[in-house]
């Protein structure tokens, strides 16, 4: 019985001991994160200062994309109000709707009004209208789109604009672990920021709906539908990219975003704007309306890229150099030719009157033509 006291004795000093372990150690963690507070939130708030600056500094040069559906098929529109206010009424309504709809962001690359977006942001959007702040502008232009890099230009069509451009940053200098942010307008809510790092660069993207991107930057700040054609930017509020694609089995953000280099959109955007002085005395032109090609026929000709010729207009620079109907077009001045876009690419980065060499297949024979560029 004596033992079992004891016993019991030595128990409860043993638990009082470890219980006022237990309590020393909590009020030095407690008095250490009170200690660690003080040092860190200066820090904090500096760092929340910088974060509000930088948006900021980027948000009002970002728009919001705005599509109207003004052209209803009149046959679609009676069986609208034929069902409506039944079951049937769901499957007519988006093709009768004429709501404005947010359908992507673009970013601000003038004081004059040019904006720069996706090209899938762009084509995709009948009667397209930018939105800045709570101003729609509904004479918009699309001035330059290239499939290939998945960009477009667009231009506001008033006199009295004084918008603020956005700053460009070298995206040359980017590197993994870098801190970004995205803003632009996901799912129609418009100048959201998300936060994150470059997660990668140099990254290729096939995509289902025909745009095959190269060379894209990755990041991890969340990216979902409507922030296509937004502004990627850095600590400094400078665009690194614009954010276009997302990689995900659920059409929404999964930490894994692209964006396309600032330094190509830039080239783009000054490229395009060369093209429209140049086009004031009219557009090159060599006459052509080609198709692509389907991979077997490429198989079957043993060829790996080309266009088919089906019409040469008559009269036209390419009909004066002797190209004809069901001429393959493999390559233009030594570039290879893969696509339409591709050759009217190539053709809008000639001038008129310039020269140029033509590589076609013509019944198993490949021969050079050279047409003078025409104009339009």
């Amino acid at each position: 019985m004596a033992k079992k006291i004891e016993f019991e004795k030595n128990f409860k000093t043993k638990i009082l001991v470890v219980f006022f372990i237990v309590f020393i150690f909590l009020i030095s963690f407690i008095t250490l994160l009170k200690v660690n507070s003080k040092i860190d939130k200066p820090i904090l708030y500096q760092l929340q200062n910088e974060i509000r600056e930088v948006v900021n500094e980027s948000k009002d040069s970002i728009v919001s994309i705005v599509s109207v559906n003004v052209d209803v098929d009149p046959t679609i529109k009676q069986w609208y109000e034929q069902f409506k206010g039944t079951p049937f009424e769901y499957y007519f309504k988006d093709y009768v709707d004429q709501t404005p709809k947010i359908v992507g962001s673009g970013v601000i690359v003038s004081k004059d009004g040019l904006v720069i977006t996706n090209a899938h942001v762009a084509l995709g959007a009948p009667n397209i209208t930018i939105k800045i702040n709570d101003k729609i502008f509904k004479d918009v232009k699309i001035l330059a789109v290239s499939k290939k890099l998945d960009l477009a230009l667009l231009k506001i069509e008033d006199s009295n604009l004084n918008l603020k451009p956005i700053v460009f940053a070298n995206s040359d200098n980017v590197k993994v672990g870098d801190i970004v942010f995205a803003i632009g307008n996901p799912f129609g809510f418009e100048l959201t920021v998300t936060m994150g790092i470059i997660s990668a660069k140099n990254r290729k993207l096939d995509t289902y709906v025909g745009f095959n991107y190269s060379n894209l930057i990755q990041t991890d700040a969340p990216l979902n539908p409507g922030n296509s054609g937004g502004a990627l930017v850095d600590i400094n509020g400078r665009l690194v990219g614009i954010n276009t694609a997302i990689a995900s089995t659920s059409g929404s953000s999964s930490g894994i975003g692209f964006a396309i280099h600032s330094n190509i959109v830039n080239k783009f955007v000054q490229d395009s704007k060369n093209k429209v002085l140049n086009y004031s005395k009219g557009r090159p032109f060599l006459g052509v309306r080609v198709v692509d090609l389907p991979d077997y026929l490429k198989s079957y000709l043993n060829i790996s890229y080309g266009v088919l010729v089906v019409e040469v207009v008559k009269d036209s620079p390419a009909e004066k150099a002797g190209i004809k109907k069901d001429d393959i077009i493999l390559e233009f001045d030594d570039k290879p030719v893969y696509s339409y876009d591709d050759l009217l690419d190539l053709i809008m980065q000639t001038t008129i009157g310039q020269k140029v060499k033509i590589k076609i297949l013509r019944k198993n024979q490949k021969l050079y033509i050279y047409p003078t560029i025409g104009k339009q």
